[in-house]
Parts: structure tokens; C-alpha cells; sequence
């Protein structure tokens, strides 16, 4: 009577070490497949990205829902994301955040979450959200393909500031100085030890060098790039909110 335990005990082991032992590479195969999808997604390599998909691949989206077919989200992802000639979606894993997870019969599981940056034009790139995805990888003819790809929990993603760089005092003396725009009025920016600092009737702000001509601010995603004309010292300031321009001051003369 107590060979049954012991015999459904010896099977589940042996069904736990087919799972793990089936493609000891599986893993590194996968996290490599996974890395290419993404470098052709941002490049919307369609070729590429249809490589890595299996021709009955299911794409299950919160907000935009089911897409079926290697044809079917090809075409999504040419018609959305990539539809736009001079606007570039790059999306970016979030570090640590991927987890493997090998299943029996050449299936993995490869989940994490990831941030979405987009640039329009010449405007500077800007966090666009981020997201969670699970995504069930197969291995069929020779290679790993995403199977069944599921994206959720979209939402804005918290703000994280650039590494300020440090700039000579004579570059920073050079944007000092007062702007005026036409729907703020005055606009002052004055050097405060090793960044700038400006003020706009009420509000004040601490600039901190992100390049030579581009500052930021800690708090919240707000750019600031000084613009030069034909001289070396600039003679514009123009002020970006979540990558969308939202003020040009010119320099007072």
C-alpha cells in the first residue's frame, strides 16, 4: 500500500528534472532570442520581429486586446507603433526585473516588466509609460519564438532624473542671465554653485547639467535646453514637460 506515494512521489521528480533538464541552455537561448526581438522592435525590423514569432502566436494586450496570428501582430506593430516615420518607440527592459522559467515539451516562460521612451522629430526623447509582460516562449525547428506574449498593468512610470554631468563654471556663466516669453513674462537664471537655478515669478527651480546645452530638474520630468544662434551664447531657452515643448524664451538683450 505505500509503493503508490512513493511511486507518484518518483514520478513528479522525474517530471520536475525533464522540466529543468529537457535544454540545459535554455535560459541563455531564450534571454538571447528575447534580446533580439527587442533590438528589432525598436529598429521595427518587421523581418526580425516575424522571426521571432510563432505563425500562431497570440498577443494579449490590456488596453488593446487580443491579436492572433505572426501576420496579425506583425501588422499591428507596423500599423502602430512604427507608422510614424519621425517617431521612434524604444523600449527598455527594467533591470533585474526578467525572470526564467523552463516548462517540459521545449515551452519557457520569460516575464519582467519594461519602460517605453518615444522621440517625435528633433524633440528630446520622453518616458512614454512602462508595463509587466509574461511571455511564453516555444522551441520548434531549431529555434526559441515567442508563443504567447501578454502585456498588462500599463501606467506612467515613475520619473527618474539623469546623472548630472559637471560643466566648467565659464559654461554655466554663459546661460546666466534673463529670458522673456510671451505667456510667462521674466525669466531668470542665475548659477548656483555647480547647476543653475531659475525663477519664473513663483516658481523656482535647480537646473542640473545633463550636457553641454541640456539641463534637467530632479523633481519632476522637466528639460531645459539653451539654444544658440549664430553667436556662442545662447539666445533661447526652450522648455520641455514629458518630452512635449512647452515654452522658447528669448534671451533679453
Amino acid at each position: 500500500m505505500r509503493i503508490a506515494p512513493l511511486a507518484v512521489a518518483s514520478a513528479l521528480l522525474m517530471a520536475c528534472a525533464a522540466a529543468t533538464a529537457q535544454t540545459p541552455d535554455a535560459e541563455r537561448d531564450v534571454r538571447a532570442a528575447d534580446a533580439a526581438f527587442w533590438t528589432a522592435y525598436n529598429a521595427c525590423d518587421m523581418t526580425a520581429i516575424g522571426a521571432l514569432l510563432t505563425e500562431d502566436v497570440e498577443f494579449y494586450h490590456d488596453r488593446t486586446g487580443r491579436t492572433t496570428t505572426r501576420t496579425g501582430v506583425v501588422n499591428s506593430l507596423r500599423n502602430g507603433p512604427c507608422a510614424t516615420p519621425d517617431m521612434r518607440v524604444r523600449r527598455e527592459v527594467i533591470d533585474n526585473s526578467l525572470v526564467f522559467h523552463p516548462f517540459a515539451d521545449g515551452y519557457a516562460i520569460l516575464s519582467g516588466r519594461h519602460r517605453f521612451h518615444v522621440r517625435s522629430g528633433d524633440a528630446p526623447e520622453r518616458l512614454d509609460g512602462q508595463a509587466e509582460f509574461t511571455n511564453l516562449w516555444q522551441f520548434h525547428d531549431g529555434r526559441w519564438r515567442m508563443h504567447r506574449v501578454l502585456s498588462y498593468a500599463h501606467g506612467p512610470a515613475p520619473y527618474t532624473p539623469p546623472v548630472a554631468i559637471q560643466l566648467p563654471a565659464a559654461t554655466l556663466a554663459a546661460y546666466a542671465g534673463s529670458y522673456r516669453s510671451a505667456r510667462i513674462g521674466e525669466i531668470s537664471v542665475v548659477v548656483e554653485g555647480e547647476h543653475l537655478k531659475l525663477t519664473a515669478g513663483d516658481f523656482v527651480v535647480l537646473l542640473y547639467p545633463e550636457s553641454t546645452t541640456r539641463f534637467f530638474a530632479q523633481e519632476r520630468d522637466l528639460r531645459f535646453e539653451f539654444e544658440t544662434g549664430v553667436a556662442s551664447s545662447p539666445d533661447a531657452l526652450a522648455v520641455y514637460e514629458n518630452g512635449a515643448l512647452t515654452e522658447r524664451a528669448s534671451r533679453a538683450p
